[in-house]
């Protein structure tokens, strides 16, 4: 059981820096992730919506590089980084085409064999300081 939750945490974001496509087969009908903005919906769409339009409005490029997964319960913890290109305005600076590496941990549960519900910790400090360099 933990190693596939492992592979559904995986794959998660083997599709959001993909085109979505299946997204709805491991993404619960309300699930929710703490990070994205609060007008973000549940489900699938809210994942569909942060990936194509929150994020593209800032960003461009994103790869995400996996470095490991602990599992334990119905949790499981994604140790990443996040790679991408500065390309609109964020916390209002002006994109310099900077390319950023921000390195992640997010903590998802799983119920019914899908992504429930989903929490990130990051060094935004770090992030707006790659942004004005």
């Amino acid at each position: 059981m933990l190693e596939k939750n492992k592979r559904l945490v995986y794959r998660y974001y083997e599709l959001v820096a993909g085109d979505l496509a299946g997204i709805e087969e491991i993404v619960s009908a309300d699930f929710v992730d703490h990070h994205f903005p609060a007008d973000t919906p549940a489900g699938p769409a809210g994942v569909r919506r942060f990936f194509t339009q929150f994020i593209p409005r800032f960003f461009s490029n994103l790869k995400i590089e996996i470095d490991y997964l602990l599992a334990e319960g119905d949790r499981v913890d994604c140790h990443f980084v996040a790679l991408f290109q500065h390309t609109g305005e964020f916390a209002g600076v002006q994109p310099k085409g900077n390319q950023l590496r921000i390195p992640a941990v997010s903590t998802f549960r799983i119920a019914d064999g899908k992504l429930a519900e989903a929490w990130e910790i990051y060094d935004s400090g770090d992030m707006l300081r790659q942004i004005q360099a």
